[in-house]
């Protein structure tokens, strides 16, 4: 009698948990597709005027055609994101204990089986997301001005990412499915390798992984090259060379940054940037750049990332370590549990990305008003403009979207920023 009894008490916690796994995702879902339509149909409306302080540098058919490159955008966005759902929730529901039934059918080594289960459902991913990077780059992309690749490149550049993920991502699901069969808390020695791989990612990625997708030559400016390195070298990121990238093969946007670790560190600039900016604002640009390094957020940021990492890998190891999946979901495998565990811890911790973003938006003032020691505060305002308008983004985005979405505070309020520390 007492058995019956705990097997149903057993039966109503396995249903309660997967309501509790399935909302908890429906809920993470809906809500940033709710917050995306909130400022999708604010930004684009009538009332949303261009503001007082950019009258001057951007006219109404320069609004229109951003407010028409958001719309276009975001309806792909909002398409793909609907999909996505219906595709994860299918996996969940359906597919994922058939492909464990499939994978062991197939081999008896508990590894290789979880590598061919992730191939095939990182591979059916990878497939539908490409359909919508083709849509994106060869038409919102190419309608606005904006794509300069060629269907050779991106062919070339998705070969390349195949192969790099396959080299890379092997060696890692093999060590973290061999971490998790042999050791008891294995939970510590994964967040300890997680960081051994970040750090050889920021070594090696400079040095090995960019020149596959791009070339880099040396900044001829002098007067340029020789201002850009003192703004670097006061800032604590020593270097004696700065490198422009060939990002006008593929895109019209601009950037630069700062990247690498040790002898890795490299500091580069788009072409893209040199082509549309004056030196004052380059500069301006620059040591905002700088700033981020002058001020440690990068490292402030890397230990933050660090401490939620061991957070989510202890969370994860919680949650495999019960039975909760296996009852709830009927599967029995690590790699299976691993999956659901990740889609559903994943959507616990992206509502810390709201709170990041809020210390990400400080950091970005206190760099903005770092560039302030090199140039005066217009030339930032004007490269910022710039940048806005050769990137078409939006001047209007909805306030409560762009304090839990943006990690930049929006355009017209780091203008009102540089002019109330000392500016215009």
């Amino acid at each position: 009698m007492f058995r019956i009894l705990n097997n149903e008490k057993n039966k109503r916690g396995d249903k309660m948990f997967k309501f509790i796994f399935l909302g908890v995702f429906l809920f993470k879902e809906i809500l940033e597709y709710i917050l995306m339509k909130i400022n999708i149909n604010y930004s684009i409306s009538e009332k949303a005027k261009i503001p007082e302080e950019l009258k001057e540098h951007i006219n109404e058919e320069e609004n229109k055609k951003i407010k028409a490159y958001l719309k276009d955008k975001s309806f792909l966005s909002n398409i793909s994101n609907l999909i996505d759902i219906a595709f994860t929730l299918f996996f969940i529901l359906l597919l994922f204990p058939k492909m464990e039934t499939f994978v062991i059918n197939i081999n008896e080594n508990i590894i290789v089986q979880g590598i061919i289960f992730y191939g095939i459902f990182l591979g059916i991913s990878y497939i539908l997301n490409l359909s919508f990077l083709l849509i994106k780059t060869f038409k919102i992309e190419e309608k606005y001005g904006f794509n300069k690749t060629t269907f050779k490149i991106f062919l070339s550049d998705l070969l390349k990412t195949i192969i790099l993920l396959i080299i890379i991502g092997i060696p890692l699901i093999s060590g973290t499915f061999y971490l998790i069969l042999n050791l008891n808390n294995w939970w510590i020695y994964l967040f300890v390798a997680i960081i051994i791989f970040q750090f050889l990612a920021i070594l090696i990625y400079p040095k090995f992984i960019m020149p596959l997708f791009n070339k880099f030559t040396l900044l001829e400016d002098d007067e340029l090259k020789e201002d850009l390195i003192k703004i670097s070298n006061e800032s604590g990121f020593d270097v004696k060379k700065i490198f422009v990238m060939d990002a006008s093969k593929r895109t019209k946007h601009s950037n630069a940054f700062f990247t690498g670790i040790g002898k890795s560190k490299k500091i580069v600039l788009f072409d893209t940037l040199l082509e549309n900016h004056n030196k004052d604002e380059i500069k301006a640009i620059f040591a905002h750049e700088a700033g981020h390094y002058y001020y440690k957020h990068i490292k402030k940021t890397l230990f933050l990332s660090t401490f939620s990492m061991a957070a989510i890998i202890l969370t994860l190891f919680l949650l495999m370590e019960s039975s909760l999946l296996n009852n709830a979901f009927n599967i029995d495998s690590i790699y299976t549990k691993l999956i659901y565990s990740i889609i559903f811890i994943s959507s616990i911790f992206n509502f810390f990305e709201y709170i990041s973003n809020h210390f990400s938006r400080k950091n970005e003032f206190q760099a903005d008003n770092y560039s302030k020691k090199y140039v005066e505060s217009k030339h930032l305002i004007n490269a910022l403009i710039k940048l806005h308008k050769s990137n078409l983004s939006n001047l209007t985005p909805h306030p409560l979207y762009s304090k839990l979405h943006y990690s930049h505070p929006p355009l017209i309020e780091r203008i009102k920023n540089l002019k109330s520390k000392g500016g215009e």
